[in-house]
């Protein structure tokens, strides 16, 4: 799994740097860095996802911020989806949605609560 969210880390880092000649960079290069952030953690140090209090409910929000983003945006798919920004945008949110919640999970399915406790005494 270390690999797979390594490939994440390094798909969502090269979405993030093709935002630099959209004209909403300073917003989507945010959201997919975040992204990459928890699929970082949960790759290097899932322990981390699982423990510290700006990780284990910062992502469970981002998630939900992607989750709502991607409704929001998700009556614009069409067959022509292709051709729509905000359709993009959509499959945007959803990429970042599924990556950070492989990334919690895995990291929480690695990371009995028990060995948090034993590592902290």
């Amino acid at each position: 799994m270390q690999v797979l969210h390594g490939v994440l880390c390094f798909a969502l880092l090269v979405f993030a740097a093709t935002q630099y000649n959209d004209p909403d960079w300073y917003y989507w290069g945010p959201v997919y860095l975040i992204a990459a952030y928890w699929s970082y953690l949960a790759a290097r140090a899932p322990e981390r996802l699982v423990s510290w209090p700006q990780a284990r409910y910062g992502a469970p929000v981002s998630i939900l911020f992607f989750l709502f983003g991607f409704a929001w945006l998700a009556p614009t798919i069409d067959s022509n989806w292709i051709h729509v920004e905000e359709a993009r945008e959509a499959l945007g949110y959803l990429i970042c949605a599924v990556a950070s919640t492989i990334a919690v999970v895995d990291a929480h399915w690695r990371v009995p609560a028990g060995d948090l406790n034993r590592s902290s005494s």
